[in-house]
């Protein structure tokens, strides 16, 4: 059985409301839409964390190697510049990809990173390629539309297209990603500088 479910780009500057976190383990069957299962950012004023520069660095495995090369063929077809690897990014990334797994959770890091960052799972007994994992933050293209974010998407909803929309943004410049595992579960975390989806500018 294959299943698989997206987090859409959130960043400091978004829009600042996310419909997407939920629990696992996920109920048998479809997965259902429209209700709201996001848990509400916390009410209290977060802590500023100084955001470090982004710092152009080599992917360390094929696999990283492989995830920055699925991006970065999506931004040639759009004429967005390549995106450079950078280490601390991955390791936020892996990070907060090991603590989701470990808290049973599926949800946007609300610590105030101040990153862009997409996050996909997949479980159910089978292995999905780097490729497949971006590519499935790619397919969102079929609802974008041009414009200025976030009126970016055909359905009305900008979280319909996040992913792609920060995977594309033309003024990030650095990424990274990690992929963790834990039984029949994955996580796939990818952490964005400067961050995308920005109201009032566009994608590219």
């Amino acid at each position: 059985m294959r299943r698989s479910l997206l987090l859409a780009a959130l960043a400091g500057l978004t829009v600042a409301s996310s419909a997407c976190a939920t629990d696992f383990p996920m109920p048998a069957g479809p997965l259902q839409y429209g209700a709201p299962i996001a848990e509400p950012a916390p009410r209290q004023a977060l802590p500023i964390v100084p955001i470090p520069l982004a710092q152009d660095s080599r992917p360390s495995s094929a696999v990283e190697a492989r995830l920055l090369a699925a991006h970065n063929v999506e931004r040639a077809r759009v004429g967005t510049p390549a995106l450079t690897w950078d280490d601390g990014l991955a390791a936020e990334a892996d990070a907060w990809a090991r603590q989701l797994l470990v808290s049973g959770r599926f949800e946007h890091d609300l610590s105030g990173h101040g990153h862009g960052e997409n996050l996909w799972t997949g479980w159910g007994g089978r292995t999905w390629t780097p490729e497949e994992m971006v590519g499935e933050w790619t397919a969102e293209k079929r609802d974008y539309v041009r414009g200025v974010f976030p009126n970016v998407s055909r359905t009305g909803d900008w979280t319909a297209v996040g992913h792609y929309t920060q995977l594309v943004w033309r003024g990030t410049t650095h990424v990274g990603c990690a992929i963790a595992t834990r039984g029949d579960r994955s996580v796939l975390a990818c952490r964005y500088s400067p961050p995308g989806n920005v109201d009032g500018r566009r994608a590219f």
